[in-house]
């Protein structure tokens, strides 16, 4: 079996992967055997969110005793992907994403090294339920409850990305915008994914603050990392919004660490652009 890496970066879209030729597993083997040690305890908190969250690494790793998944990030969090085993290594980083180049474009790049460099291993919280006691009032009857537990699971978590999550809907598909209705996009721009979604039956409104009545849906926000991948947020009964970032745990608290009061303001690392809120509702169809 070969050896496939995933680059986790990317929260709507399938991440980057590529394969390892003979030559570089040996070079990932010798690697590790070099490393006094791996481990599989893991650190405690909410790594990353939104950007970069490190390499993962399947199947014929010879150091793993064959078969086996790990993950090479500083301060790697599993929360429902199974992995058994990680290495806090910024030099096996830093390699891995030499080796990424075919299948990542420059600026994708340019962001993981920036966050190699600067060391991504601060945990925000070990509490994803931690609720910001200001939260703005929720005008929406059919709210979601923010339940992070049924999304964090093995048999969920890896199938299912924010689009999922935003529209409150498990598929197992890895959904995406206008796929459902037969307009895909894959122009990552504000102008191209929200037709998209629009097609899947959500609609933009200006702001959260207008009342929607019991089957009148909820408030939903999408967000833009600008060429390369979309986000979206969704506003929870509480008042306060929760988001999951591609295959990782579903969360309540940005990049920062912090509640959400507001996607429009808060900490999205690198997905700069500011979309539009939208509504999106129980008979909306995602695939």
């Amino acid at each position: 079996m070969a050896t496939l890496v995933t680059l986790d970066v990317f929260s709507g879209r399938p991440n980057p992967t590529f394969q390892l030729t003979p030559e570089q597993e040996h070079q990932l083997s010798e690697r590790l055997h070099a490393m006094t040690a791996f481990t599989t305890a893991r650190p405690s908190g909410v790594n990353g969110g939104l950007g970069y969250r490190g390499f993962h690494i399947a199947e014929n790793v010879e150091s793993l005793g064959g078969a086996a998944r790990m993950v090479v990030h500083e301060g790697i969090v599993d929360r429902g992907l199974g992995l058994g085993n990680y290495v806090a290594d910024p030099d096996l980083e830093q390699w891995l994403l030499s080796l990424a180049e075919p299948a990542t474009g420059g600026e994708v790049r340019e962001h993981v090294a920036a966050q190699i460099k600067a060391g991504t291993a601060a945990a925000f919280t070990s509490d994803l339920h931690t609720t910001a006691t200001a939260c703005p009032t929720c005008h929406a009857a059919d709210a979601p409850v923010y339940n992070p537990g049924i999304w964090n699971t093995p048999a969920v978590q890896p199938r299912n990305n924010c689009y999922n999550y935003a529209n409150n809907q498990i598929t197992n598909t890895f959904a995406q915008p206008g796929r459902a209705s037969g307009h895909p996009t894959s122009n990552m721009s504000c102008g191209a994914v929200q037709p998209a979604a629009q097609s899947d039956g959500l609609h933009a409104v200006a702001n959260f603050s207008g009342t929607l009545t019991a089957g009148h849906g909820w408030y939903v926000a999408l967000v833009i990392w600008p060429g390369h991948d979309y986000h979206w947020y969704r506003q929870d009964k509480v008042g306060c919004w929760s988001h999951k970032p591609g295959q990782t745990a579903a969360r309540n608290v940005d990049n920062a660490g912090h509640a959400i009061t507001d996607p429009r303001t808060c900490n999205r690392g690198p997905y700069t652009n500011f979309c539009t809120y939208m509504v999106t509702h129980r008979g909306v169809h995602i695939r």
